[in-house]
């Protein structure tokens, strides 16, 4: 039958017979597209989140998102240490069983923060599904269901500030440190702070001219997420004029990886420079915090420039047509790092 092999055309030959008889009985009697519609449902595959979500982490990791990747990595391991399996058919992903899911994560004594990333991680990638699988332009709901509409997100404490005060950052810039590991976290953490509060696995992949008057970059964690690639420039001041002539180039020499980095300034930042100066638990983010702090409370900067400066996303519809002025983010870099003087 002619007619049948040309519809049959890009169908997988690995269905067994029974599914082609299906399929001849139905192509006898409805439209092409029907037909292959129907024909889909009866040999429809049985969705896995979990194949789908390490689907989805690696094409994250691809687009070079590598800290969204991460987290989403250690949420998925998380939320298959609660299926206890390596495998979830996702119709079976309800309101229930995320509630179910934030109890276990409760008596597990996870930090709320970490709960609510561990959720909306599972909902980003369950959306993803759905608009993968979905077609409702032509009417094919392979994925009905919409459990995240029912449940009700955990209330989030607002996490205690990362916020310096001008005299303790001033200690860090001072501080004398016996170790060149430590000198080099001290020094990053600086460089973050005079730089707008840049991530470090910015500085470690963009900064690589030790001549360089600006630094241009598309934040990793965001540029993926964003029309605009997360693209910022940022001044090279006289205060960190000295500290990216001496790292642009070692860093990369230094460290194999941005996560050696990481640990680096980790270890460096909470066991011995926070310490030193009555800090405990001082992190590498206190910097961008710190900057952020004092460019809006102190210095007065509207929350939209502080939020330039710290090359966030901004969901005005202005931005379509207001073009980039990084002369406002040089006025917040340079008035904040004054207040060290």
């Amino acid at each position: 039958d002619e007619y049948l092999l040309t519809m049959l055309g890009d169908i997988n030959n690995e269905y067994f017979c029974d599914d082609w008889v299906a399929f001849y009985t139905l192509a006898k009697s409805d439209s092409l597209y029907q037909c292959y519609k129907d024909f889909d449902e009866i040999i429809d595959e049985v969705i896995d989140f979990f194949k789908f979500a390490d689907l989805e982490i690696i094409q994250t990791f691809s687009a070079s998102r590598l800290s969204t990747a991460k987290r989403r990595q250690t949420s998925l391991t998380i939320f298959k240490s609660f299926i206890d399996s390596n495998t979830l058919q996702i119709d079976l992903i309800t309101s229930k069983k995320l509630k179910e899911y934030v109890e276990f994560l409760t008596r597990k004594v996870y930090a709320p923060a970490t709960i609510i990333n561990a959720i909306s991680d599972i909902r980003v990638i369950f959306n993803a599904a759905k608009d993968f699988y979905n077609d409702e332009e032509l009417g094919i709901i392979k994925i009905p269901t919409s459990p995240f509409k029912k449940f009700v997100m955990p209330p989030h404490r607002e996490a205690k500030k990362k916020n310096l005060s001008i005299e303790q950052i001033k200690k860090i810039r001072d501080l004398d440190l016996k170790a060149d590991a430590d000198s080099l976290a001290r020094d990053i953490f600086m460089l973050s702070f005079y730089m707008c509060g840049i991530n470090a696995n910015d500085l470690y992949d963009y900064m690589i001219d030790p001549a360089i008057s600006r630094l241009d970059y598309t934040r990793n964690k965001t540029k993926g997420e964003r029309k605009d690639n997360a693209f910022i420039s940022v001044m090279v001041i006289d205060e960190a004029r000295p500290l990216v002539e001496k790292y642009a180039v070692l860093l990369k020499i230094r460290f194999k990886k941005t996560a050696n980095l990481n640990n680096r300034l980790s270890l460096s930042l909470s066991k011995i420079i926070g310490p030193a100066i009555g800090i405990q638990d001082l992190t590498y983010y206190h910097a961008r915090h710190s900057f952020a702090t004092l460019a809006r409370n102190t210095c007065r900067f509207s929350m939209d420039d502080v939020g330039a400066a710290l090359n966030h996303k901004s969901s005005t519809i202005t931005d379509i047509y207001v073009a980039k002025d990084w002369s406002i983010i040089d006025e917040v870099q340079r008035k904040v790092v004054e207040r060290l003087k």
